[in-house]
């Protein structure tokens, strides 16, 4: 009897540790703390029913197993559908316009790494370096090739194209 407080005793605080870590967060971050939370408990319970006899053990391990295939699946289902949109939007529509470029020469050449005085074949070689490292498709971002590939330009002096 007392093990069960004791254990009952430690989700209680595990909860509010959880829910204080939670009000820290920003409110639009909140929501799916709080949807996880809710599968996480469901899950345990189930599991903990499927231990005691109360509900067959094959149901509990689906049922505990749930939360990790949800987060795989809706990862997996939003990966596939933001690249087919990206895919179909790019195809349907002109390419998007770069703003112009506010960097200057200096900013180019810390951006790709180079010297002053660079040649043409310098800054393409270490343009197509970067962006085999920041390419958006190989774990880069947005930001990090647009910067890469205005530092080319102004560089190459292809500013405002």
């Amino acid at each position: 009897m007392i093990i069960r407080l004791l254990f009952a005793a430690l989700i209680l605080y595990a909860l509010y540790r959880f829910v204080k870590t939670v009000q820290s967060k920003p409110a639009a971050e909140r929501r799916g703390y709080y949807i996880s939370l809710i599968i996480g408990l469901g899950a345990a319970a189930l599991i903990l029913l499927s231990i005691t006899g109360r509900v067959h053990w094959i149901a509990g391990l689906v049922g505990g197993a749930l939360p990790f295939i949800r987060q795989y699946v809706l990862k997996h289902i939003y990966h596939r559908l933001s690249n087919g949109n990206k895919n179909n939007t790019q195809s349907e529509q002109a390419p998007p316009q770069r703003p112009s470029s506010a960097m200057n020469q200096q900013q180019a050449l810390s951006v790709l790494g180079l010297k002053a005085g660079a040649s043409d074949d310098e800054i393409i070689t270490a343009h197509r370096q970067l962006m085999q490292k920041f390419h958006p498709d190989r774990g880069g971002n947005d930001f990090l090739a647009s910067q890469i590939n205005d530092a080319k330009d102004v560089l190459l002096g292809k500013r405002g194209h």
